[in-house]
């Protein structure tokens, strides 16, 4: 015991007097204690790092050769993959240290505060997305940039901003002092980002941001979204109130209030890149937008306005001449088998429409019929049960090299929840390929060769599963 109380209070001591910073995180947490640690620090930063943590030489020399392998079988520090140069090693304390008080362990937690500082997943996408912010200061958007502002905390002697956009770094963004708060601008895509405030060393969400979600530690993160597009309403000058409400919110008639201004009424909001209908709401009676002439009916027979923008995909249909009524439905529009109707050609059938990065599952409805696309190799599922599935703006291709013998070849991973009839892969001369559109953020995969579950052979990063086998490792960064 006294060993571990002293190793602890040598390693605190060590983290306050270091100039130099080889992690980005460290604490004890749930009988264990946990260190992120960089993988592209030079040779001699490497030689003090492993002074500074007691690590054993031949432990070290494997973990920035990146051999995790070893250190997984042979000692008992464990490694996860954060991303391609950053790790977390976890070791857990003694029984005997679990059971007695620890001052080393009070001490940690106070410097590294009660919330963890290692990358946190998050779902980003969304559809649509306006603020609820209790001070209009908070935040706010001025040309290419975006500023966030903590009010108060004059008292502070250093406030950090992290979230989603800079991967959860409590290092990188140091807010500027100023008379009446904290603040921090930067570049940021139009979107939804969480975030979080570290004041002296703790986790805080925004107290002016009425909008939060929860996180895997109990705790909530805020959340903002910046705007890429404006609803206008021009006159109703006499209405009392005119809400906006379309498929992007499942037609919610109360949720997205507009403003008035001179012209009339309007609604700033993030609105992803995809198709979509709506209406506006005026003193309860729902019309048209009076500016937009592009219309279309929905399964009910009611028409609607329509809004597309982004990636513009024709679709085409060959063959069906007979057909009186041709439909593509999916993924993308909640699978309505009436909504977008394709056009008779002199080859078949055609429409084109706009949908948001991603991927997506559609089939063809021909005169109530489901079918796959006969001309998209990419499928998922089992016959007869197949959906196509295409890719807008892929931004990773899955390759598998050889296996040229083999009848089927499939990729399934955290990004399709392990489905085991995963995403069938397609054969390019002696490779098999998937392209795909994922957000940024860590996944784990597999391929599915004729039944059995193999690693990446031309992917090095890998780590330990459920089943005492192992998973591939991607990466996917931020544009």
């Amino acid at each position: 015991m006294k060993k571990l109380m002293l190793f602890y209070l040598l390693f605190v001591l060590s983290l306050l007097l270091s100039a130099q910073d080889f992690s980005k995180g460290a604490r004890i947490h749930n009988g264990q204690f946990q260190l992120i640690v960089e993988l592209g620090i030079s040779l001699d930063e490497q030689n003090d790092f492993v002074q500074q943590y007691d690590l054993d030489s031949l432990m070290a020399a494997k973990l920035f050769r990146q051999n995790f392998r070893y250190i997984n079988d042979s000692t008992d520090w464990k490694v996860s993959l954060i991303s391609p140069d950053k790790v977390l090693l976890t070791k857990a304390l003694s029984a005997q240290s679990q059971a007695e008080p620890d001052l080393s362990a009070i001490i940690l937690s106070e410097i590294f505060a009660q919330e963890s500082p290692f990358p946190v997943p998050a779902d980003l996408t969304a559809n649509y997305g306006i603020n609820r912010l209790l001070d209009a200061y908070a935040f706010q958007q001025y040309q290419n940039e975006s500023c966030f502002f903590l009010r108060g905390h004059k008292k502070a002697n250093k406030v950090v901003l992290a979230g989603s956009f800079n991967n959860w770094n409590t290092m990188q963004n140091t807010m500027q002092k100023t008379d009446s708060g904290w603040v921090s601008c930067m570049p940021l895509s139009p979107g939804k980002h969480t975030y979080k405030y570290i004041i002296d060393g703790r986790w805080h969400e925004d107290p002016a941001n009425q909008q939060t979600e929860n996180n895997e530690h109990g705790t909530v993160n805020s959340v903002v979204f910046v705007y890429n597009y404006n609803f206008e309403l021009t006159g109703f000058h006499e209405a009392a109130k005119v809400y906006l409400a379309g498929s992007f919110n499942s037609w919610n008639p109360e949720e997205l209030r507009m403003q008035k201004t001179e012209s009339g009424w309007q609604i700033p909001m993030f609105l992803r890149k995809g198709t979509y209908s709506y209406k506006f709401i005026v003193d309860g009676s729902w019309i048209l937008d009076p500016d937009n002439p592009d219309q279309l009916a929905d399964s009910r027979g009611n028409t609607n306005s329509v809004l597309s923008f982004g990636n513009k995909m024709q679709f085409i249909l060959p063959g069906y001449k007979d057909a009186k009524k041709v439909v593509l439905s999916g993924s993308f529009n909640n699978w309505n088998p009436d909504e977008i109707q394709l056009e008779r050609t002199p080859y078949g059938w055609e429409t084109t429409y706009a949908m948001a990065p991603g991927l997506h599952e559609y089939k063809y409805v021909v005169d109530g019929q489901w079918l796959h696309d006969p001309a998209n190799p990419y499928t998922t599922g089992e016959p007869p049960y197949l959906n196509s599935l295409i890719a807008i703006d892929p931004n990773h291709i899955f390759v598998l090299e050889g296996n040229s013998d083999a009848i089927e070849v499939l990729v399934s991973g955290s990004f399709n929840g392990w489905r085991k009839d995963g995403y069938r892969m397609q054969r390019r001369n002696n490779s098999w390929i998937f392209p795909i559109h994922l957000q940024p953020g860590r996944y784990t995969y597999k391929f599915v060769i004729d039944g059995e579950w193999i690693t990446d052979p031309d992917n090095p990063y890998y780590e330990k599963n459920e089943f005492d086998t192992d998973n591939s490792v991607l990466w996917i960064e931020q544009e």
